[in-house]
């Protein structure tokens, strides 16, 4: 069986956009909002761009992503649980 050939991506732009998701990160400790949800979603956002372009699994077969993306609703939850009971029952 013949491997596929794919397209490789340009890791400078990938890089960039890290660079720019970092920088919106760091800009957010200085706003007087929660920045819980905002450094939770850009650091997601952050690891599926590292996963997909430098782990290669934009272009691999379509179980390795499943197979990846599924933990993450789980952990998710258990992290939000977690923090709520923290964060909930303290006295």
């Amino acid at each position: 069986m013949e491997a596929k050939a794919h397209k490789h991506p340009n890791y400078v732009l990938v890089g960039i956009i890290l660079i720019l998701i970092t920088i919106a990160e760091v800009s957010v400790i200085g706003l007087p909002v929660p920045q819980l949800p905002f450094l939770l979603g850009f650091s997601i956002a952050k690891a599926f761009l590292i996963v997909a372009y430098f782990m290669h699994l934009k272009s691999d077969s379509r179980l390795y992503a499943l197979l990846f993306a599924y933990p993450w609703p789980l952990a998710l939850l258990l992290v939000g649980i977690l923090i709520w009971v923290y964060f909930g029952f303290r006295a």
